[in-house]
C-alpha cells in the first residue's frame, strides 16, 4: 500500500510537471520593471516541454499581474527576439502552460497612446500622468509628470564616445586623429516604437557610427506608466577600436526646470580628489558643506547647477565610484528623477584597473557613466596618485576588438516625495528592490 502511494505521488508530480512550468521571479518592497528577452526565458524551460507561449501569464500569489509580450522582431508571433515585460514587487512567477491545457489568459488594456509625429513619436499615458517625446534616433525626453509640464529628463540613453578612429597602434604605435561624438551623429539603421501595452511602451534603436567603423549602439528603452524608465544600452564592436570614452548619459534631469534642484547621492567609496588630499570622500564633501544625514546615514547633497569648487577639472565630480543611486530632486516641486543601478560595481584595489572600468561623472547637468580615459597631469601632481597611470596618451585607451561589447543597464525613475528625507528613503528602498530582482532562482 505504501509503495503504491509513493508511486502514485511520483506519477502525479510528473503529470503536474508536464502540464505547467512555473518560473519564480522576485523583487523587493517597491515595484520595479522586469524585462526578459524570450530567448532567455526559453533557456529556463525544459527542451521537451511543449509550451503554449500564447497562454503565458504572470502571477503574484493568486493575482494576475498585467504584462505584455512585445513583438520586437516584427514577425507577428511570439519568438526568441521578443520581450516579456511587467512590473513586480515581492514574489511572483511566470506561468507557462502545456500546449494541451487550453488555458485562458486575462487581457489587459493598454495604458498608453502612441502617435507618430514629424519629429518622431509622442507617447502619453491615457490618464495624462506621463508624457514623453521620442526623436528619430530613438532618444526620449520626459515633458510632463504628475501635472508638471516641463522638460524633466532629456536624451535618455544618449551615447558619448571618443577615441582614435584612424588608429594604427598595433602596426606603428600611432593613434592618428582624435574624434568625439554623440548618438545624434550616428547613422540610423532602424528605430521602432513598439505597440503600447498595459504596463509600458518600448523603444528599440540600432544606430551606427560613421567615424568609428564597426561601432554599433543598440538602445532598448522601456517607459513604464509608473514613471520608471529602463535603459539597456549595448555598444557592439565589429572592428578594432581605441576608445577614450564609452558612456551612457541622460541630460537635464530636473535641474533645468527648477532653480532649487538638489543633486543627492550616497557618499562615494572612492573619489580621486579625496585620495589626492589624503582624506575620505565624506571629509571632502564636508569641507564643501554638502553632507546631510538621513536616519543617521550621510549623503552628499548640493545645488544641482553648482560646480562645488572641484579640486581640478570643470566637472562637479569625476573619477568617482559608481554608487547604488543618484538623483536630482526639487523641494519646491516635490518631484525628482533617480538613476538606479542593478548592482553596485566593485571598486578595485588596483587603482589602474578601477580607472579602466566604468566610473561616474556629473558635468553640464548630465548623468554620465562609463569609461573616461583622459588622465590629466594632475594625477602626477599629487603624491597619492603619482605614477598610478601612464601619462602617455598612447597608453590610455581601452582597446576593443571584433566581437567585444559593452552593456549599461540603468533604471531612471521619476518620483514624488514631500521632502529630501522622504526622497532619500524612497530611493534606498527602490534601489534595493531593483537590485533584488531574480528570475528563475
Amino acid at each position: 500500500m505504501k509503495r503504491w502511494l509513493v508511486l502514485s505521488l511520483l506519477t502525479l508530480s510528473f503529470l503536474l510537471f508536464a502540464v505547467v512550468q512555473r518560473i519564480p521571479v522576485k523583487a523587493g518592497e517597491i515595484e520595479v520593471p522586469i524585462v526578459i528577452k524570450m530567448s532567455d526565458l526559453l533557456g529556463l524551460v525544459p527542451e521537451d516541454f511543449d509550451a503554449d507561449w500564447s497562454a503565458l501569464h504572470v502571477l503574484a500569489g493568486s493575482a494576475h499581474v498585467p504584462f505584455q509580450i512585445d513583438d520586437a522582431d516584427g514577425n507577428g508571433r511570439i519568438s526568441a527576439g521578443d520581450y516579456l515585460v511587467f512590473l513586480l514587487k515581492g514574489q511572483g512567477e511566470i506561468v507557462i502552460p502545456d500546449a494541451d491545457e487550453n488555458v485562458k489568459v486575462p487581457k489587459f488594456e493598454p495604458k498608453f497612446d502612441v502617435e507618430k509625429t514629424a519629429e518622431g513619436w509622442s507617447i502619453a499615458t491615457k490618464d495624462g500622468s506621463l508624457k514623453v517625446r521620442v526623436n528619430k534616433h530613438g532618444l526620449a525626453q520626459v515633458v510632463s509628470f504628475k501635472g508638471v509640464e516641463k522638460l524633466l529628463l532629456d536624451e535618455i540613453g544618449i551615447a558619448r564616445v571618443s577615441g582614435w578612429p584612424e588608429s594604427s597602434y598595433w602596426i606603428d604605435g600611432k593613434l592618428g586623429n582624435h574624434h568625439e561624438e554623440t548618438t545624434g551623429s550616428f547613422r540610423i539603421v532602424s528605430v521602432n516604437v513598439f505597440n503600447p501595452g498595459p504596463v509600458a511602451v518600448g523603444i528599440h534603436a540600432h544606430l551606427k557610427s560613421e567615424r568609428f567603423q564597426g561601432l554599433n549602439q543598440i538602445l532598448l528603452v522601456y517607459v513604464f506608466a509608473n514613471g520608471d524608465i529602463l535603459v539597456n544600452n549595448t555598444f557592439k564592436f565589429e572592428s578594432y577600436a581605441d576608445m577614450m570614452k564609452v558612456q551612457t548619459m541622460v541630460t537635464r534631469p530636473i535641474a533645468a526646470a527648477f532653480d532649487d534642484a538638489l543633486h543627492i547621492l550616497p557618499v562615494f567609496r572612492r573619489l580621486v580628489w579625496a585620495d589626492q588630499l589624503n582624506i575620505t570622500p565624506l571629509e571632502y564633501w564636508k569641507t564643501r558643506n554638502a553632507i546631510i544625514y538621513v536616519d543617521a546615514m550621510p549623503y552628499i547633497a548640493f545645488p544641482a547647477t553648482s560646480s562645488m569648487k572641484p579640486l581640478w577639472w570643470g566637472a562637479t565630480y569625476i573619477f568617482a565610484s559608481m554608487e547604488r543611486w543618484r538623483s536630482n530632486y526639487s523641494p519646491s516641486a516635490k518631484i525628482g528623477v533617480a538613476q538606479i543601478l542593478p548592482s553596485v560595481p566593485v571598486v578595485y584595489a588596483d587603482y589602474k584597473k578601477w580607472l579602466d572600468s566604468d566610473t561616474w561623472i556629473y558635468e553640464s547637468l548630465e548623468f554620465r557613466d562609463g569609461i573616461f580615459k583622459w588622465m590629466p597631469g594632475e594625477f602626477d601632481a599629487y603624491e597619492s596618485t603619482k605614477g598610478i597611470y601612464s601619462m602617455k596618451v598612447e597608453d590610455m585607451p581601452n582597446r576593443y576588438k571584433y566581437g567585444d561589447s559593452v552593456n549599461h543597464t540603468r533604471l531612471f525613475s521619476l518620483y514624488s516625495a514631500p521632502n529630501v528625507e522622504s526622497a532619500v528613503r524612497w530611493m534606498e528602498t527602490k534601489s534595493a528592490s531593483f537590485r533584488a530582482v531574480k528570475v528563475g532562482e
